[in-house]
């Protein structure tokens, strides 16, 4: 059992996992309620997933004392940034090695010192609590050689569909939560709306053009510049499981991709 981070395994800086961790099945979760005096209970608006903790358990071993603490040292400046500033890094573990939390050092590793060795706890946070595939949608592939332990449906759909007519095509978010659409549509065509679970978004009129619709960010740049003017509607969002995108237009010549990157609990 172990983890990485950023692809790195501890056991270069000299460092054992030791493996009773805390690695949470879900975040932390916020309630929104609204206590009335004289009335029981309280009114539920409704629950979010807060951040996600870590605590991560290792020691080292090493009979020369100056050693040891340069071995510390390193891994402790391995999690910093160039001000000496907690940064965020990828953790993975051995267990579920297609998926990744972005965490950063939340507190103080405070170490247990004996004679020959050291045992401390690295606390970790993940502000965005979900855990995210390691492998984006458009590299799902039959000879990837990065192992996929999800349940993956491999007919994802193509990462780049050719449009000369209104259609419909269907992508599979293969995630458990809900995944914010992000695509790219290069080309021209009049009157152009995309439409997905009861939201539409319309490009509009336009001729030899790349459009970056960033659904995570709700940002749109057109040929590589930001610009929310030309476009109108709601962002898609992707549920779990397959999802039927429409194309609506005339004179359609278009190229639509995406490279989706999967959320989990």
């Amino acid at each position: 059992m172990g983890v990485k981070l950023d692809g790195r395994d501890p056991r270069e800086f000299g460092l054992i996992f030791l493996k009773d961790h805390f690695h949470p099945h879900t975040p932390e979760m916020r309630s929104k309620t609204l206590t009335i005096p004289g009335r029981p209970g309280a009114w539920d608006f409704g629950s979010e997933w807060d951040v996600r903790t870590f605590n991560l358990p290792f020691a080292i071993i090493e009979y020369n004392k100056l050693e040891m603490q340069r071995k510390i040292r390193a891994f402790v400046a391995f999690l910093l940034d160039s001000y000496g500033r907690p940064r965020v890094v990828k953790l993975t573990f051995d267990y579920d090695l297609d998926k990744y939390y972005s965490v950063k050092l939340a507190s103080q590793i405070s170490p247990e010192r004996f004679f020959f060795a050291e045992q401390f706890e690295v606390p970790l946070v993940a502000y965005d609590p979900y855990a995210k595939s390691a492998v984006s949608s458009d590299k799902i592939i039959m000879e990837s050689d990065t192992p996929l332990m999800s349940d993956i449906l491999w007919d994802t759909g193509l990462s780049e569909r050719r449009i000369i007519a209104p259609t419909t095509f269907s992508i599979v978010n293969n995630g458990t939560v809900a995944l914010p659409f992000s695509y790219v549509v290069e080309g021209s065509g009049t009157n152009v709306k995309l439409s997905a679970n009861g939201k539409t978004y319309t490009l509009g009129t336009f001729s030899n053009k790349i459009y970056e619709i960033n659904g995570d960010m709700y940002t749109v740049k057109v040929n590589g510049v930001t610009d929310l003017t030309t476009t109108s509607g709601d962002f898609i969002e992707l549920f779990p499981g397959s999802n039927v995108i429409s194309v609506s237009g005339s004179n359609l010549n278009l190229t639509i991709s995406e490279s989706l990157t999967y959320k989990y609990i």
